[in-house]
């Protein structure tokens, strides 16, 4: 059981903290009829599930559906964010391998991929001023160990691998040329964070008119329920989050196609 915490939750609903709190009675949020659930040490939390059926009951979290002409686009699953020795690293929880079979699949059907990794570069105005709030950054040297691929990943043969010091994978970047060149109406997105670039590139490819499709167990973040509620509300409002064998089963419907010349 997916579990929010009181901030996370307040945030979902368009409310404060201090207003979830007040609409408290004997457990129960009676405004919403949420369950709240005590910590030991007597913090709230709300349960994941019953926030998505209210979301649903307000009109948020129709589908968008697969197009008939996908791309996978797979955002830094490099060492950086993958290895337990990085400053970077993600929670890992089958992440890579769920992302390795829809390389397989996609390879199979002739579906472009892409591989994005973000790099820090410091003669960029953006790179100093995103590495002065997040410090972190500053180990993505373009010529580093920690920007290449994650093993498992590296032995693909991918249609355009962009490095970007930005956090939206569109902006200048030729990402849109390629989509558009090969008419692609879908995006299946996969990577790291959730909370960051996958979000940041979600609600920027839906403003560019493409479907956006998340498989669950191919996008991972450093804070589980971080993670959990920024999939609850791209698929409320940005994109689609689904499980990942329905990306496949979609794959597999598509005649293969042939490389443009």
């Amino acid at each position: 059981m997916n579990l929010l915490n009181i901030s996370e939750a307040a945030k979902l609903l368009g409310i404060s903290p201090s207003t979830l709190r007040r609409m408290e009675s004997d457990g129960i949020v009676e405004k919403y009829g949420l369950k709240v659930i005590y910590t030991p040490g007597g913090q709230r939390r709300y349960i994941l599930d019953e926030v998505q059926q209210l979301y649903t009951k307000q009109g948020f979290s129709g589908k968008l559906g697969f197009g008939q002409h996908p791309v996978l686009l797979i955002r830094d699953f490099t060492l950086a964010f993958t290895d337990p020795n990085s400053k970077l690293t993600i929670q890992i929880n089958g992440q890579i391998e769920a992302t390795k079979q829809m390389v397989e699949s996609a390879i199979a059907k002739g579906i472009p991929i892409i591989f994005t990794k973000t790099i820090y570069d410091s003669t960029q105005a953006f790179s100093q001023l995103w590495g002065s709030k997040f410090p972190s950054l500053q180990i993505l040297d373009r010529n580093c160990v920690w920007v290449k691929i994650h093993p498992e990943l590296a032995e693909f043969t991918y249609d355009m691998v962009n490095a970007t010091v930005y956090i939206n994978d569109f902006f200048r970047s030729p990402l849109e040329e390629f989509l558009n060149q090969r008419g692609i109406d879908t995006i299946v997105l996969a990577g790291t964070t959730t909370s960051g670039s996958i979000r940041a590139t979600a609600v920027e490819a839906l403003q560019r008119g493409y479907r956006v499709i998340i498989p669950k167990e191919a996008v991972g973040d450093r804070s589980e329920s971080l993670h959990s509620s920024t999939l609850l509300d791209l698929n409320a409002r940005y994109a689609d989050v689904v499980k990942q064998e329905e990306v496949l089963k979609y794959f597999k419907t598509l005649n293969k196609k042939q490389a443009p010349l």
